[in-house]
């Protein structure tokens, strides 16, 4: 399973042609709006969009790297660099260019590992090259380190004017194995600021949360931050911002924000975040601050409380029909709210793609009318809302499809009162469901003294969602089980496509030295009601140094 996302480039590129003028160089970025504006690949494509390997100190791995001309009539030359790359403050990805001043000290890099079979490749109309990358890790080395390669096109020399370059970012993450090492990943402060208007943009308010890596390993990060206004004497929870799932490499400092969609007067809050590294919780981190917002806002909007009856929603059909469902809203609270409803993609459905099929391949959203799409709940009044599903027919169908319902209210006066989300599922009745786990990565991180955290990563790639249950074991040669324990993950259902982290805590202080086996187990119950299973595990050696456990993955 790998991520469809990756960084593309466009830029002007001067040649005989060019004097430089303000005109040329308008023309050059409008140029660029345009490629941007369009699929990069209309020029050309790469796999992998990032390459992930796991080496042994002293080792090299290769990786093939594919590069496919999607042009029908014009022959490309791509040219291809090993850059250095960092991550800027929200967590992209971002070239270290050799004028650059970025602060190099704390970087992992891993560049001077790496050779290419070919620096340049030439290309026919719809044809594909593929290029060897080597990556030799040195003896002795630990952690987690970082390069990129940039797939570049060449300017033809029969183009007048300013051509625009095309160029893709594929960062290189390479993880020796080995010793795990610590994991330092922590909050360091949350924030928050009010935005003026800008245009037509209304004016806002944006939640911060800061984030650090001072040791060697990579994770993907999710944070969240509850805002309390303190008022009459008590603290009143405003809202809950999320912030996007993000990784974070070695030595990086990120600063991510959420649009808490809505003006907050000037007053006093209280903002509590919490931070999921890998799915396992760290030290949250509280603060109080005296907040100047927007002048002409007196009154502190909360989001409204509206329950929905179900909170995921079934429709079974087929293609060419249209079948109905209904589910039920109650407005919670005490005000009267103004409520919008739409049907949009499932987050966790954008960007991913497994071989061909990609997430939005299977999203419903477009097909699904919802009725009525506005109304005006009073303090506890009922709406039901009858969702209306015409599945289209299609060469290609699939067994399920997925849309999330939200509920976006807003109070009388205009301010926001917070969104509330419900999973539709529509499933194709004409195709056989067939659940399918993939495991995609087992690894441990030290966390105190002779404790270490597990990560386990399960990957979905059935036609089905399922709901998971994850544990962790620790077997000796002979299969027996010296310690079990639960690891935490995400809640609620793991839709077709999702990548799920599940994490826990395992305490080797009383192990004995020795060789052990860790296995991380996947359960899930299919339509039939049969329980599966899917595993993944490493072998490992304990040993005791003082009083302390010390333990090495072997291969």
């Amino acid at each position: 399973m790998r991520s469809r996302n990756s960084i593309v480039h466009t830029r002007p590129v001067r040649n005989r042609f060019s004097n430089g003028s303000p005109l040329l160089w308008i023309l050059a970025i409008i140029a660029a709006v345009l490629m941007l504006a369009a699929p990069a690949s209309a020029q050309f494509m790469v796999t992998p969009m990032k390459i992930e390997l796991g080496i042994w100190p002293g080792r090299t791995a290769e990786e093939i790297f594919v590069i496919r001309n999607l042009s029908e009539d014009r022959v490309r030359i791509i040219d291809l660099k090993l850059v250095e790359v960092t991550q800027s403050k929200d967590a992209h990805w971002q070239i270290i260019e050799e004028d650059s001043d970025i602060d190099t000290s704390k970087l992992s890099s891993c560049a001077e590992w790496i050779n290419f079979s070919t620096n340049s490749v030439r290309i026919g109309p719809l044809g594909k090259a593929t290029v060897t990358i080597k990556v030799k890790a040195p003896p002795r080395t630990r952690g987690f380190y970082i390069a990129g390669l940039t797939a570049q096109t060449r300017p033809a020399p029969d183009i007048t004017g300013i051509p625009v370059v095309v160029r893709f970012l594929v960062p290189i993450l390479v993880e020796i194995q080995g010793r795990p090492m610590r994991s330092k990943i922590e909050l360091t402060d949350v924030g928050m600021e009010f935005r003026e208007q800008r245009g037509e943009t209304p004016a806002t308010t944006l939640a911060s949360i800061r984030i650090a890596n001072a040791g060697k390993t990579y994770s993907r990060l999710k944070g969240t931050v509850t805002v309390k206004n303190f008022s009459a004497g008590h603290w009143r929870k405003i809202t809950t911002a999320e912030f996007k799932e993000v990784s974070i490499i070695p030595g990086a400092e990120l600063n991510i924000k959420s649009d808490l969609q809505r003006s907050l007067p000037t007053g006093k809050y209280e903002l509590e975040g919490a931070l999921y590294v890998d799915g396992r919780r760290v030290k949250p981190l509280q603060r109080e601050m005296d907040f100047a917002g927007d002048p002409s806002v007196t009154r502190v909007a909360a989001d409204a409380a509206l329950d929905i009856e179900p909170a995921s929603l079934s429709i079974t059909s087929v293609p060419g029909a249209t079948r109905s469902a209904a589910l039920k809203v109650r407005n919670a609270s005490d005000s009267t709210v103004d409520v919008r409803v739409a049907s949009v993609i499932p987050p966790v459905l954008k960007g991913v793609a497994f071989g061909e099929l990609r997430g939005e391949d299977l999203a419903c959203a477009e097909w699904i009318k919802v009725l009525p799409e506005k109304f005006t709940l009073r303090a506890g009044a009922r709406q039901t809302i009858r969702i209306i599903a015409k599945m289209p027919r299609a060469e290609s169908m699939h067994a399920n499809y997925y849309a999330s319902l939200g509920l976006w209210a807003r109070y009388t006066d205009g301010q926001n009162a917070g969104v509330t989300m419900a999973l539709l599922n529509v499933e194709n009745k004409r195709i056989e469901v067939k659940p399918t786990i993939q495991p995609m990565k087992l690894t441990l991180a030290i966390q105190e003294a002779s404790t270490y955290a597990i990560v386990a990563r399960f990957g979905n790639v059935g036609n089905i969602h399922i709901r998971p249950r994850c544990s962790a074991t620790l077997t000796m040669a002979g299969g027996r089980i010296v310690r079990r324990t639960l690891l935490a993950g995400e809640s609620g259902l793991m839709l077709p496509l999702e990548v799920r982290n599940f994490s826990g805590v395992l305490d080797f202080a009383t192990i004995a030295a020795g060789t052990y086996r860790l296995e991380a187990i996947l359960e899930y119950t299919t339509a039939e009601g049969v329980t599966e299973r899917m595993t993944q595990g490493i072998s490992m050696r304990v040993s005791v140094e003082g009083e302390q456990r010390i333990v090495e993955i072997i291969e």
